[in-house]
């Protein structure tokens, strides 16, 4: 076995950031930009106004209350050929380009408006009300740079500077593979013995969650023959994510089937609870995670490998999970030598986040990874974890992630 920190060492050396390709505003949002965004126009493009009001000189309006000839106005569009005259005002709006000659727009509030003149009633300060040309972008700035997850605001920005489409990383594509003799699709009824397969429908939400793109196969059973070809099968895919049969049982045979199809093993079995039998390894730039059955296991694994190499596929800064201390709130034993991720509930407290473990920690019970669910790192040198003692907490729903700060948990 390889401790943790190691295993997930090994799998961020061997993962690559995918190659870039060009989408379109709509597909935008939640994609990682591949190169930085440089304007080639100024927003805005000129003087504009904040209010409906009056454009006028700053010199004419200081000792308010004043009266002023009405000259036109000024609506939302392409700049007309206006000019403020002293002692003149022009009728503006928001969004219209502010006249030459005018230095500040006094909002419509603060005026009364007499025939072919204008009262204005309160005087307002020197550039009130105007957004300069280039306030929000000035020409040949990076508007956003490589490694930038887009938001809604920056698909706005994209839209301003006229791009309508922009240079991203691709997806990461992941086949999902469930295996075992035990197993039924979701939409059956499963008898004695049996069990629906779940497990394919947690790692597609997760990978998704984790801005991939994730296929669920069919159900593979426990046939070596079977689980190799549909290894073969699902090999274009950049991420192949088994579950079940990677333990060394009489009808464990997906390492062997992995070896079969031409995967170089990075490693097998890692110093850990849940998770252990977790296997690892690579033919080219594709990545095959063989995650264990049990649900808990599975989705652990997911997220303490697997979501990492997937957010660094698709070209993301921060790959890991938010970490957080919190204090244990009971005495907890824990497995020697092994770093266990114990299932615990994170509420707020007066000296911090306090960690309360889940009644079960069967790797079996999965509503224990359900809403507000966290994942107390317990170190391998431990046997027990200390009730007051405060220890790493990966957060794990996102329910949870409002108040926590972004890390690894190996940071």
């Amino acid at each position: 076995m390889i401790p943790v920190s190691q295993a997930l060492a090994q799998v961020l050396e061997v993962t690559a950031v995918l190659r870039a390709e060009r989408v379109g505003l709509a597909a935008a949002a939640g994609r990682v930009v591949a190169e930085d965004v440089v304007s080639g126009r100024t927003v805005p493009a000129a003087p504009n106004s904040a209010m409906d009001g009056w454009a006028v000189r700053h010199a004419d309006v200081a000792s308010a209350p004043t009266t002023l000839r009405v000259i036109g106005e000024a609506p939302a569009g392409p700049a007309r050929d206006h000019r403020v005259e002293p002692r003149t005002a022009i009728k503006i709006f928001t969004g219209s380009v502010v006249p030459a000659g005018a230095d500040t727009v006094v909002r419509v509030e603060y005026s009364t408006t007499r025939a072919d003149a204008v009262v204005i009633e309160q005087a307002e300060p020197l550039g009130a009300n105007i957004r300069l040309a280039g306030e929000d972008i000035e020409q040949g700035a990076v508007v956003l740079a490589g490694g930038t997850l887009i938001g809604p605001a920056d698909v706005g920005v994209l839209a301003s500077v006229g791009r309508s489409a922009v240079v991203v990383h691709r997806r990461p594509r992941v086949a999902i593979l469930s295996t075992g003799a035990e197993l039924v699709e979701v939409d059956e009824t499963p008898g004695p013995g049996q069990v629906v397969n779940s497990n394919a429908w947690v790692l597609a939400a997760a990978a998704t969650e984790a801005g991939a793109d994730a296929t669920v196969w069919p159900i593979v059973r426990d046939r070596f023959e079977d689980i190799r070809d549909h290894l073969a099968d699902a090999a274009t895919a950049d991420v192949v994510l088994s579950t079940g049969g990677v333990s060394v049982g009489d009808y464990d045979f997906v390492n062997d089937a992995l070896a079969a199809v031409g995967v170089e093993r990075v490693f097998w079995r890692v110093a850990q609870k849940p998770g252990k039998p977790l296997s690892f390894g690579r033919r080219g730039p594709h990545l095959f995670f063989g995650l264990p059955g049990n649900p808990v296991s599975a989705l652990v694994c997911f997220y303490v490998y697997v979501r990492p190499a997937l957010r660094k596929l698709g070209g993301h800064r921060r790959l890991h999970l938010p970490m957080v201390q919190a204090r244990l709130a009971v005495d907890t034993r824990k497995a020697k030598d092994l770093t266990e991720f114990v299932r615990v509930r994170l509420d707020a407290a007066a000296d911090g986040l306090v960690a309360t473990p889940f009644t079960s920690q069967s790797s079996g019970v999965l509503t224990s990874l359900g809403a507000g669910a966290s994942l107390l790192v317990g170190p391998a040198a431990a046997r027990t974890l200390t009730a007051g003692t405060r220890y790493p907490v990966l957060v794990a729903t996102p329910e949870t992630l409002a108040r926590t700060d972004s890390g690894s948990f190996l940071d």
